[in-house]
């Protein structure tokens, strides 16, 4: 799509909203590269995204741009300095702590996968980073033995030489002597300050003095060849930093491509959420792909984030591929055709829009634009020579996947000649197949609109009275300009208007009634509209009393059962008694057994406590597991499938030697972990299996910390590989 096409809509403005969330220069980086896609399944994969990140409550914090740091690191030779070593790490932090996150509702929400898939971990490399530089971006003395060695002899040489400088500047004549009692340091080497006119008390090698002239730094000589060898450490310190700097960015190069893969993930979603930041401040959405524009309740972006209260309008080109709206100058006309080129851009971008549930677009390859007052200085171009140049350089590369907005269409010239030439472009892109939303205040188009069967006219809605824009749009009729009325409006006198009125043709009036008729008649359908969108609330509503009545009665009813197996018991119990004090003979056993089998028959499902996530259950002959228990509903994996199912549903089955935490979170997956282990120890188990996913370290903690388990492994490929440990059990003694 062309860059002034986008400039015009005000696309430009709509990224200056979302900077506003970023949290990165990489970002903002990618955020100036974004343009609208053309390609409907990218356009539908970076959609689902924003769905599975929308109400996430995973937020991003200030991370720097490691781009040119790995740039730098692949380079032979080259090195990373502390300090960007440490930047490093905090971005290999945050990788990690978003991977975790993300990965905790990838299982339920697929599009996620991918994106957690991209991002990697680093786990030796973050080690090695920390073991060696600290947290204000220094070198450790521990970042190797040599590093340490130099260190501490550079500390115990600094040490004897400031002893010896302190001692010197306690002598009896300090005071005389020295311009102060501190240790300074020029050119490198320890020096004390002497007043100038007193230097030659102080035997050694002068280092410069200060601005004034009145202090003159000394090295003492008594201290030349501690400052030379304190000089030739300094050296070897910078030498074996170089050299640990050369070990450590080696590695970062070695894991270059993966940190390369993670950061743009990372880009990504920072990108994501700062879509969804913005959708939130106007409730955005995104309209179904179709094959026709049916925006309901739509409301141009920018003045929906300005103002919330902005009136909604309905932008619709069903059946027809074309739309000419006319009406009244401030009706709302160019933002309405405004507001349909930027939700477009914006949808075509994965950016979350203003408008009501039911809305849908289709997808455009180009969208051209010929809007506003504009006229070209440098060209030496007239208004309309300016919209004629433009509207030239597109018309050769419209289609049929083609959205043409032109606002004002024939404006800028004489009318007769701007409504022809409007009309044969009208023509020319309705042999294109374009889709294409005109306004124009031109009495020959609005003729033209009303016999086209390609071209849906339509107005914008004005209050008769007060002449007000009700900021509606009425279809398939056209509206007057009401020229006369504003001009009344605005104090022209009377005999001008008068005159100007009867100057009109006999056709021009007939014309001026008949629009008049149809704006009643548009003021009439919008009043009946309105009534039946009154209707369809109170609709929505009975229909909201009558689920919540139907829930209620669900409830009525489930207690009533709890009630009648009550009572079941209590009878069973009763008729228990009875059998013990009246039947004591062989057939005793059989009714005992009859009794048992009947209550067990008749014993309720599982209630909320007895079922625990990880609990096995059976639900129509089908055995799954218990994932999430919520009040009355149990979430459960079968498989192939994971469904709600009501507690009343389930019965409980005995559990084997696996249990799987993927997807819960580190406090939850351990407690679960430790009941397992617990029960399975009890029961004698020898071995039992554990998913763990991305817990993994987590979980190998706790295993070696447990007193009941022999020893654990990773699982073999054929086992379940690296998301999996196969753990061995100590011999209960029970």
């Amino acid at each position: 799509m062309r860059e002034e096409d986008l400039r015009r809509l005000d696309f430009h403005r709509i990224k200056e909203e979302l900077g506003r969330f970023l949290n990165s220069p990489a970002t903002e980086r990618a955020l100036k590269d974004l343009v609208p896609l053309t390609d409907r399944e990218l356009i539908l994969s970076e959609i689902a995204l924003w769905e599975a990140l929308k109400d996430t409550e995973l937020k991003l914090h200030r991370f720097e741009d490691i781009s040119p740091l790995l740039e730098r690191s692949r380079i032979e030779g080259a090195y990373l300095s502390a300090r960007d070593l440490l930047a490093l790490l905090n971005v290999l932090k945050l990788i990690k702590e978003v991977r975790r996150n993300i990965g905790r509702e990838a299982e339920s929400k697929p599009p996620l996968r991918e994106l957690a898939r991209k991002l990697h971990q680093f786990s030796s490399l973050e080690n090695l980073i920390e073991s060696s530089v600290d947290r204000r971006g220094f070198l450790k003395d521990e970042a190797s033995e040599e590093l340490l060695r130099i260190r501490k002899s550079i500390r115990g040489l600094e040490k004897e030489i400031m002893n010896r400088l302190e001692s010197l500047l306690r002598r009896p004549d300090a005071e005389k002597v020295f311009t102060d009692k501190i240790i300074t340091i020029r050119n490198n080497r320890y020096v004390v300050p002497v007043k100038s006119s007193q230097v030659k008390k102080v035997f050694g090698i002068v280092h410069g003095s200060s601005s004034s002239g009145y202090t003159t730094y000394v090295e003492p000589q008594f201290v030349v060849e501690l400052n030379n060898d304190l000089t030739e450490l300094k050296i070897k310190e910078e030498e074996e930093t170089r050299k640990v700097l050369r070990r450590i960015t080696s590695y970062v190069r070695d894991f270059s491509n993966k940190i390369e893969e993670s950061f743009e993930t990372l880009v990504k979603i920072d990108l994501l959420l700062a879509k969804c930041e913005l959708g939130k401040k106007y409730g955005g959405r995104f309209p179904k792909q179709g094959d026709r524009v049916e925006l309901i309740g739509a409301k141009h972006p920018l003045l929906a984030l300005k103002d919330p209260s902005t009136v909604p309008v309905d932008i619709l080109l069903k059946g027809r591929k074309g739309l000419i709206l006319t009406g009244p100058n401030t009706g709302g006309k160019t933002v309405a055709l405004k507001t349909l080129g930027l939700i477009v851009l914006m949808v075509q971008s994965a950016i979350p829009v203003p408008v009501a549930e039911g809305s849908t677009l289709p997808l455009f390859k180009d969208v051209f634009v010929d809007v506003g007052d504009e006229q070209s200085v440098e060209q030496n171009l007239s208004t309309f020579s300016y919209h004629m140049k433009n509207v030239a350089g597109f018309l050769p590369h419209t289609g049929s996947t083609t959205l043409v907005l032109l606002d004002e269409l024939g404006a800028g010239t004489d009318p007769s000649e701007g409504s022809a030439l409007g009309i044969s472009i009208l023509e020319y892109l309705k042999g294109k197949g374009a889709w294409v939303f005109v306004t124009t205040h031109h009495t020959p188009i609005k003729l033209y609109a009303l016999r086209c069967d390609y071209y849906t006219p339509a107005s914008v809605l004005f209050d008769r009275k007060t002449l007000k824009p009700l900021y509606k749009i009425a279809y398939n009729t056209v509206g007057e300009s009401m020229a006369f009325e504003v001009a009344r409006r605005c104090g022209l006198p009377e005999e001008i208007v008068a005159r100007a009125m009867e100057s009109m043709e006999d056709f021009g009036t007939r014309y001026a009634d008949a629009m008049e008729k149809l704006s009643r008649y548009a003021e009439e359908y919008e009043r009946k509209l309105l009534e039946i969108e009154k209707l369809k609330e109170e609709l929505e509503e009975e229909k909201k009393r009558y689920e919540s009545l139907r829930t209620e009665y669900e409830e009525m009813k489930r207690r009533g059962w709890k009630e009648v197996y009550r009572e079941a018991k209590d009878y069973l119990r009763s008729l228990r008694e009875r059998g013990e004090a009246l039947l004591r003979r062989p057939s005793e056993k059989e009714l005992e057994e009859f009794i048992s089998s009947e209550e067990k028959r008749l014993a309720p499902p599982l209630s909320v406590e007895e079922v625990r996530v990880g609990d096995k259950v059976e639900f129509m002959g089908k055995k799954g597991k218990v994932l999430q228990v919520k009040g009355d509903r149990v979430f459960v994996a079968f498989e192939g499938m994971k469904v709600w199912v009501g507690r009343e549903e389930l019965k409980k089955v005995a559990g084997g030697g696996v249990i799987d935490l993927s997807g819960m979170d580190r406090e939850s997956a351990l407690a679960e972990l430790e009941r397992f282990i617990e029960e399975a120890w009890t029961r004698g188990l020898r071995s039992v299996k554990v998913f763990h996913g991305p817990l993994k370290k987590d979980v190998h903690e706790f295993l070696s910390r447990s007193d009941k388990i022999r020893f654990y492994r990773e699982a073999y490929p054929n086992e379940g590989g690296a998301g999996v440990s196969i753990v061995f059990l100590r011999v209960s003694n029970s």
